[in-house]
């Protein structure tokens, strides 16, 4: 999963979370991108199996979707606590950086390190 992707499932969660239905047009105003970019995004994580669309105009992260977002957002939180061990900065203000980290690792280190933290 993609940094992008990463934000994206996490933009259709949290306006899941606060209205229950989910249109492009919501996650479009939730990210502050425009409507097409929004869709052609939506239809490339639809074809990964990340989300799926109902109802017409709705979407909804799928279980696959959702697993994965649960592993990377688990892996963001031992990033940003590992760099604010090391700079001594807030974690709070280190979530952006850990986010392009964990999107970044390969899936065998992003497991290993995952293991090693249980």
């Amino acid at each position: 999963m993609t940094a992008s992707e990463y934000r994206y499932i996490q933009a259709i969660e949290t306006v899941a979370k606060e209205k229950g239905k989910v249109t492009m047009t919501d996650v479009a105003q939730k990210l502050a991108y425009a409507r097409a970019s929004v869709y052609k995004k939506l239809l490339s994580l639809g074809e990964q199996g990340y989300v799926a669309k109902e109802s017409g105009k709705y979407f909804r992260v799928t279980k696959k979707g959702y697993d994965e977002y649960e592993a990377v957002s688990r892996l963001i939180n031992i990033c940003s606590g590992m760099l604010a061990e090391r700079t001594g900065l807030e974690q709070k203000f280190l979530t952006h950086d850990a986010v392009n980290i964990a999107c970044v690792l390969s899936l065998r280190c992003r497991n290993a390190l995952l293991r090693s933290f249980d």
